[in-house]
Order: structure tokens, then C-alpha cells, then sequence
């Protein structure tokens, strides 16, 4: 399979093609791209690149990645709302939304620009989950309404609910805020992780409501004012309630302080959108319901 991506517009012209795909695609360092270059596998606009071949904006560079296994994903989403603009998707656990590593194929994008029947080709996802964490996803039908749903989401008319589980009887009394401003955790080993910080970005998040279970977890409500990365996961964290199976928050990656059996997936889930409808004016509220995989850790 052959996968191609157009040089955008605004890239720094001429640039070397290995230099450009490290930075673009950083699965492969530039040194590694150099010789999958030299193995003949790398194209632009349908000739073969050479080693030190520039690449230029609105060039198309392709890569043939040969024979190869993707990572495990779920793909059995479901498409839960649809209009003449937009789509409401189910997303399972452990399924990237955007193509990741080496998970060309086994992404939401992928399979719904080119596998889904219909297909959506132009199709964009308007906002994203991590891959562990299930629950609705707004995609666009195309770029223009894509700009059109993301500032809905920007200016903050979009009312996003969670569900969540967590170990122990948290005692907030509801609703309650967390007001913790968030950034980059630069010191600690993990790539991509963040943390509570007096200098960072302003984030909040309301606790709306908390059930308890005997098996001694808890299924909060959370509501999202804000809209930073892993914002929930950090700051459910610094409240001392990491996300059940939390696998770079939590303490481990179980599903309950005494079972450490299995590492499950992240229990959180995105239970609801809701909007007034920028073509209709109307509320819209796109709803998915609590999947059995986080329903089970609430029986044990």
C-alpha cells in the first residue's frame, strides 16, 4: 500500500526530503528515513526519490512502507447522529482517531474516508479522544464545515459530559470545580504527559455528580469547561482520583486497587455533545451510551 501526503503550503521550500518526513512523520528519525529513501521506497510526485532530493510546498511525497503488522485497534465504532453536515461517531477503546505510528489503516479517519459504506472521503474530525478513551466523536463532512463545528468547539459552545471511574469514595461535595491550571511535565520520562501547574495554561473541570458501588469504585460525571490535553486524566489526578486503568496518571494500570490481573483500558468515556446546531439552530445532543467494558468494573 502506497500512502501520500501533499507538502502544505507553508513548509520551508526546498527542504530535504528525509529531513521533512522526520518532522512530519516521527516514527522514523531522519537518519531511518535517509535509508528507507536509499531502499527506493520514497516517491515525489510519482518519481522516485533520490538521496538529498529536495521536496518543495504543494509537491506530493509518497512512501511505500513494504509488508508490515499494525498495532491491535477496535474498529467496531458506530455512527450514532448524522446530518448534512456532520456525523456523530461511537468510538470505541483503543482506537486512534487521527493515523499514529504505525497505525495507518486502524485509525477513525482511515476507516471512515476509506473503508466505512458509505465512505466519507473529505471527512475531518472536528475535536479528538485519546486512543483508551471511548464515547462520541463530532466529525465534519468536509474541511469547510470542519472550520465551521471547530470554532463552535473554540468558542466554547459545545457542552462536553464524561463518565468516569475511579478507585474509593471520592467526598466532593457536587458540583465541584477543579481550577488548576495545566502544562507540559518536561521533567518526567513520558513524551506527552502534562500536570497541574500554577504557570500553565488556565483549565477547569466540574465534578457533576458521583455514584458509589460496593466493589469500591465510583462513576463520576465531568464536565469539561476547558479544553487542554488529558485535562480530565490530570486533573482527576490532582484531586487523588486517577482514572481507573490510568496507564501514565494512574498508579497502575488496573482495574481496581486489588486486581492487577489485567491492565484494562482508561475507564473514560465521552457520554455526550451538546449544541445549538450552527445551520439549524436547533439543540443538538449526540449521546453514547456507558460501554460494557466500563460498566464490568463497576460489578466486581
Amino acid at each position: 500500500m502506497i500512502f501520500s501526503s501533499k507538502i502544505p503550503k507553508n513548509v520551508r521550500s526546498p527542504v530535504a526530503a528525509a529531513e521533512y518526513l522526520a518532522g512530519r512523520f516521527t516514527y522514523h528519525s531522519a537518519l531511518e528515513w535517509a535509508g528507507i529513501i536509499a531502499k527506493g521506497r520514497v516517491f515525489i510526485n510519482g518519481a522516485q526519490c533520490r538521496e538529498g532530493d529536495p521536496v518543495r510546498a504543494d509537491d506530493t511525497i509518497s512512501y511505500d512502507p513494504g509488508e508490515f503488522e499494525e498495532p491491535a485497534a477496535d474498529l467496531s465504532y458506530s455512527i450514532i447522529y448524522e446530518d448534512d453536515w456532520v456525523i456523530g461517531v461511537n468510538k470505541p477503546g483503543n482506537l486512534l482517531v487521527h493515523r499514529a505510528g504505525r497505525s495507518f489503516r486502524s485509525n477513525l479517519v482511515y476507516q471512515l474516508r476509506s473503508v466505512h459504506s458509505p465512505a466519507y472521503p473529505g471527512c475531518h474530525p472536528v475535536h479528538r479522544l485519546d486512543r483508551e478513551t471511548s464515547g462520541v466523536v463530532l466529525v465534519a463532512k468536509d474541511s469547510v464545515q470542519g472550520g465551521i463545528f471547530g470554532k463552535l468547539f473554540a468558542d466554547g459552545g459545545v457542552t462536553k459530559t464524561y463518565r468516569a471511574v475511579v478507585a474509593g469514595r471520592p467526598d466532593f461535595k457536587t458540583p465541584f470545580v477543579i481550577d488548576a491550571a495545566i502544562s507540559a511535565d518536561k521533567e518526567h520520562v513520558s513524551p506527552c504527559r502534562f500536570k497541574a501547574d500554577v504557570n500553565g495554561k488556565p483549565a477547569q473541570t466540574v465534578i457533576e455528580d458521583i455514584t458509589y458501588f460496593d466493589c469500591g469504585m465510583s462513576l463520576l460525571t465531568v464536565r469539561p469547561v476547558t479544553g487542554r490535553t488529558h485535562q480530565i486524566r490530570v486533573h482527576l489526578t490532582s484531586a487523588g482520583y486517577p482514572v481507573s486503568g490510568d496507564k501514565v496518571y494512574g498508579k497502575d494500570g488496573s482495574a481496581a486497587p486489588n486486581d492487577r490481573s489485567t491492565p484494562l483500558r482508561q475507564a473514560l468515556h465521552c457520554e455526550s455533545l451538546s449544541f445549538i446546531h450552527p445551520h439549524t439552530n436547533a439543540p443538538c445532543t449526540i449521546t453514547a451510551e456507558l460501554p460494557h467494558d466500563i460498566k464490568a468494573r463497576l460489578c466486581r
